[in-house]
């Protein structure tokens, strides 16, 4: 596997990392913005209820609920590379959520692209597991 792969398979498991930050307060602010950072201008996202949203509503979603669920964590597992081209790469993964006592699984594809040491989320598709 290449080293632009591992990077973008490292990517998953970083953002992920900060996303548990964000949601449950740690370092908030300061998480915040590393988190936003590692999207693309025009970031797209398939949410598991359906809905195109873009970073505009990524931006919200975080910045309205740092420290918001306390008792959210984070995994993400399985992860599979897909396909790499220019810089691109799409990996495949699950990632298992849990709100105090609700826990939640998604199969998601995301295309990451790599620059140097720099990794942008330019497109993620998240479908539940039932």
């Amino acid at each position: 596997m290449s080293q632009i792969m591992n990077k973008a398979l490292q990517s998953v498991v970083d953002l992920h990392i900060l996303i548990e930050d964000v949601f449950t307060g740690r370092n908030g602010q300061e998480n915040l913005s590393l988190l936003l950072g590692c999207f693309d201008d025009n970031f797209k996202m398939v949410t598991i209820q359906g809905h195109c949203i873009g970073l505009d509503d990524v931006t919200k979603l975080f910045s309205q609920n740092i420290g918001a669920r306390t008792l959210f964590t984070t995994r993400c597992m399985n992860q599979i590379p897909l396909r790499e081209d220019n810089g691109y790469c799409w990996v495949q993964y699950q990632e298992k959520q849990q709100i105090g006592e609700v826990e939640t699984l998604r199969t998601s594809v995301a295309c990451i692209r790599v620059e140097a040491d720099k990794c942008y989320w330019v497109y993620l598709h998240e479908t539940p597991v039932l």
